[in-house]
């Protein structure tokens, strides 16, 4: 068998699916989160300096984005599944804590 082909059969065997850009996806997944929560601390850093008080749904999106994707890593990858369901049950109760103080239930 021909490099070509061994190459052919081995995307055919994994549904065309690219490990690099599985990984790429990933990583971009992971660097988008830490974006999100640099960018919503320098708005809750704003809010507080400015006097316009704190906006707990700015970081109830964000602790919902983090719950899912560790408790989407739990469900499909096996390599430290306990680590990832324990944060991303940290995550979601930050998400629940901030969602009541959103709506004044705390």
């Amino acid at each position: 068998m021909k490099k070509e082909e061994i190459l052919e059969a081995s995307k055919k065997e994994n549904k065309k699916k690219d490990i690099y850009a599985i990984e790429v996806e990933a990583k971009s997944s992971q660097i988008a989160g830490l974006s999100m929560l640099i960018l919503a601390s320098v708005y809750f850093i704003y809010e507080i300096m400015s006097g316009k008080g704190q906006n707990p749904a700015l970081y109830s999106l964000i602790t919902l984005y983090e719950s899912i994707l560790y408790g989407y890593k739990a469900i499909k990858i096996k390599e430290r599944r306990k680590l990832s369901i324990f944060t991303s049950v940290i995550w979601g109760i930050l998400t629940l804590v901030l969602i009541l103080e959103y709506f004044k239930v705390i």
